[in-house]
């Protein structure tokens, strides 16, 4: 019986954790809302809320960034995209399991999207982690719920993804620019 090396069970254990966390950092997605965006053959509309920065403690709205993911959806033909004016609240609680944090915003998200009435097929949400003084972001993440509030999509991105060594975000600037990339390629496969 061959015998595992010490390294190996740690690359072993390494690899487990790394699947768990990557495979069920989106089990908040309705299956059902996913196979029925996954199946859009056109363009799907989408209405982009404020996207949310969080600064420590502190939620902030950025109509600006919500403006510029709205223009980057046209642009790139993801999405026939219009601004929404309501600003979505979630409660973000920090845990050192950032699929967690995901998991909670995502359902809030879900949740604000039961009770609003959007013209579009779907609503996008992107959330900006940075740090106190926001000189480091920590993690972007984004939600796509359908209009009765199944969540059909959703990501988080951090320093552990490629998209984070591309831009090397320092502020929401950058998050959004994470973001961007995030969403060109989950939509478009890139």
């Amino acid at each position: 019986m061959k015998t595992i090396s010490k390294a190996g069970r740690y690359s072993i254990s390494l690899w487990l954790l790394l699947s768990f966390t990557l495979t069920g950092c989106n089990a908040y997605i309705s299956k059902d809302a996913q196979k029925r965006f996954e199946a859009c053959e056109e363009p799907f509309s989408v209405t982009v809320f404020p996207v949310n920065v969080v600064t420590g403690g502190t939620m902030t709205h950025d109509e600006d960034l919500a403006i510029e993911v709205m223009q980057f959806l046209r642009q790139e033909q993801l999405a026939v995209a219009e601004l929404g004016a309501t600003e979505i609240e979630i409660p973000v609680r920090w845990h050192p399991d950032q699929t967690k944090m995901v998991k909670e915003s995502a359902l809030a998200f879900a949740s604000a999207m039961q009770t609003l009435d959007i013209e579009t097929d779907y609503a996008l949400l992107v959330e900006i982690l940075c740090n106190h003084d926001e000189s480091k972001v920590k993690g972007v993440h984004y939600y796509l719920s359908d209009k009765a509030g199944g969540l059909a999509d959703g990501a988080l991105r951090n320093s552990h993804w490629e998209e984070f060594h591309e831009v090397q975000p320092h502020d929401r600037q950058g998050g959004c620019e994470v973001a961007k990339l995030m969403l060109r390629n989950e939509w478009r496969g890139d």
